[in-house]
């Protein structure tokens, strides 16, 4: 954790501007409670899953970030959706394909061969998956956790 704090203490350093973030729901809201403690290229080069997320903006609402409760939920909504990564072993379809950016055939194909088959340990795993294309997959793999 310690590591954790010192890089993004040294990502804060460089200035980063709006249109580094992706055009979504809850865009305006990052910008507003985020970019008061540090610079938004702190936030754009790290990936957590959603509990990543999550447990980052209640340590930050813990230092003195300013937010109610449902900018907080924004928050990390935007940053799971847009900057995430999921945990293909856990996750239900609609979140493989938002965080994934995968199609709903392809997400619900992911779950149903975990299903029957298991956790994924690695990609190489999740390429025997039917009915998802594996190029697609490696584009996305800085997007997809197997723990």
């Amino acid at each position: 954790m310690r590591y954790a704090i010192a890089f993004i203490a040294a990502l804060s350093c460089f200035p980063a501007q709006s249109q580094d973030l992706p055009d979504g729901p809850g865009k305006a809201v990052v910008e507003k409670i985020c970019a008061d403690c540090h610079g938004l290229a702190t936030i754009v080069g790290l990936r957590r899953t959603k509990s990543g997320w999550e447990s980052t903006v209640d340590d930050m609402a813990a230092r003195g970030a300013k937010g109610s409760d449902e900018e907080f939920d924004a928050v990390v909504a935007y940053l799971a959706r847009y900057l995430g990564k999921v945990n293909v072993n856990k996750a239900g379809a609609k979140e493989i394909q938002d965080v994934a950016d995968l199609t709903a055939p392809e997400a619900e194909s992911i779950v149903r061969y975990r299903t029957q088959n298991g956790d994924f340990k690695d990609l190489a795993d999740l390429h025997k998956v039917p009915d998802v294309d594996a190029k697609r997959l490696d584009e996305r793999k800085d997007r997809i956790a197997f723990k």
